[in-house]
Parts: C-alpha cells; structure tokens; sequence
C-alpha cells in the first residue's frame, strides 16, 4: 500500500471515529436522559461560571496540586 492510500485509509478511520462518537452521545442522551441539575448544583454551577468570568479560577497542572495545598 503506498504513503497516499496509508493517508487516505488513516483519514477515513478518523472520520468514522468521529461519526461514532456523535453517534455514541446521541444515543446516551436518549437513553439516559438529561436531568435538569438541582438548586444547590445550579448554583454552584452560576458560581463557577461567575468565578471563572472574574478570572478567578486558574486552571492547574494535577501534579502541581500537592505543593499548592502545602
């Protein structure tokens, strides 16, 4: 198979993973549902929101968060 048929071939595979993966979350939206949060997560949520427009919120390496927390 030569490196053009290898590219195309390669492109294709990623192509249909990305069709299944849509499809995938389809059918998990259907099946399981979306469920509307409760208050307390909802508020949560806005506050995170809020935090994050203020630029509050950082986002950290997970190896960093030990020496953080010290």
């Amino acid at each position: 198979m030569t490196v053009n048929k290898e590219k195309l071939l390669y492109n294709e595979l990623r192509e249909l993973r990305s069709i299944l993966e849509r499809i995938e979350a389809l059918l998990e939206e259907r099946l399981i549902g979306i469920e509307e949060p409760l208050p307390d997560e909802a508020k949560a949520i806005r506050e995170y929101e809020y935090e994050k427009v203020k630029g509050k919120v950082e986002l950290v390496d997970l190896e960093d968060v030990p020496r953080r927390l010290k």
